[in-house]
C-alpha cells in the first residue's frame, strides 16, 4: 500500500493557522471564513450536486502532500510547509483520520499533490458518496494517466484546474518557472485528457494579467467549449503574515 508523505503544518505556516483548526498532522479549514470569495469550492459543489446545504461542506479536511516543482512568491504554505518535515500514511490511515475530523471534504492538497495523481484512487475509493474527494492540478506535475483520471470520473470528486498565469510573463512572475514550449505542450496534454475523462473539474486563475485574461479564456472556449469555464473564478492574493519576511527561495 503507496505511503503517503505528509507535511505537518509547520514553520512559518504556523503564523496564519489558528491553533484550534490544527487536526493533528493535519489541518481543519472553513472556506467562508474570510468572507467567502477566496474559494467558492462549496458553491459549486452544491449547485453542481445534490450535496446542499453547502453549509456542510464548507468544512474542509486538508492534508498536505511535500514537494512542489514550482516557487510560488506568493504561496501561504511557504517552502516550511511544502519541503518541510514529512511523515508517512497510508490511505486508510487518511481516512480514518478523515472520519475523525467530522468533515464532509477530503482536500488533498500541496504544493503540487498531483505529483501523487496514479494513487489518488487509493483514497476516492474509500469514500461513501455523501464524502467528497478535492484536489488541485497545476497541469504540469507530471504526465497524467487517462485511465487514472477516468477512475476520478466520479459523483463525490471535484478537482480544481489552478490556471498560474495566461501569458509566459505571467507564468514566471507567479510561479518563479520558465514556460517552456515543452512545459506549455504538457500542459495541454493534461488538460486534453482531464477534459476527455469527463471528471468533474473547474477552472481558478490565480492573479492573472487581466488584460490577457479573456483571450486565454477564448483559447479554451475553442479548444473544449464554452462549458469548460463554468464556474471559473480569479483568486486574488492575500497578504499572509508567513510571507512578510520570507526571502524569496531559488
Amino acid at each position: 500500500m503507496y505511503k503517503w508523505p505528509v507535511c505537518p503544518i509547520q514553520g512559518r505556516q504556523l503564523k496564519d493557522v489558528r491553533e484550534e483548526d490544527i487536526f493533528g498532522d493535519f489541518r481543519l479549514c472553513n472556506t467562508y471564513r474570510g468572507g467567502g470569495g477566496y474559494d467558492q469550492f462549496p458553491k459549486i459543489l452544491c449547485d453542481r450536486k445534490p450535496y446542499c446545504p453547502e453549509e456542510d461542506y464548507a468544512t474542509q479536511f486538508v492534508v498536505q502532500l511535500y514537494g512542489c516543482p514550482l516557487n510560488c512568491p506568493y504561496c501561504y504554505v511557504t517552502r516550511d510547509g511544502v519541503l518541510g518535515e514529512h511523515k508517512d500514511y497510508t490511505a486508510k490511515q487518511l481516512v480514518y483520520w478523515f472520519r475523525r475530523s467530522g468533515t464532509r471534504v477530503f482536500h488533498l492538497m500541496g504544493g503540487a499533490p498531483a505529483i501523487y495523481l496514479k494513487h489518488w484512487p487509493e483514497i476516492v475509493d474509500r469514500l461513501d458518496y455523501t464524502e467528497v474527494f478535492h484536489s488541485d492540478l497545476l497541469l504540469i506535475e507530471c504526465v497524467y494517466k487517462l485511465r487514472t483520471l477516468k477512475r476520478l470520473a466520479q459523483d463525490n470528486v471535484m478537482l480544481a484546474i489552478d490556471i498560474k498565469g495566461v501569458t509566459p510573463l505571467d507564468f514566471q512572475e507567479n510561479t518563479g518557472r520558465r514556460m517552456t514550449p515543452e512545459l506549455k505542450n504538457l500542459f495541454w496534454k493534461n488538460f486534453d485528457k482531464v477534459v476527455e475523462s469527463d471528471v468533474n473539474f473547474y477552472l481558478t486563475f490565480t492573479n492573472p494579467a487581466l488584460h490577457y485574461l479573456e483571450r486565454f479564456k477564448n483559447m479554451i472556449s475553442d479548444r473544449y467549449g464554452r462549458w469548460a469555464l463554468d464556474d471559473h473564478f480569479v483568486i486574488k492574493l492575500v497578504d499572509y503574515e508567513a510571507l512578510k519576511d520570507e526571502e524569496s527561495v531559488s
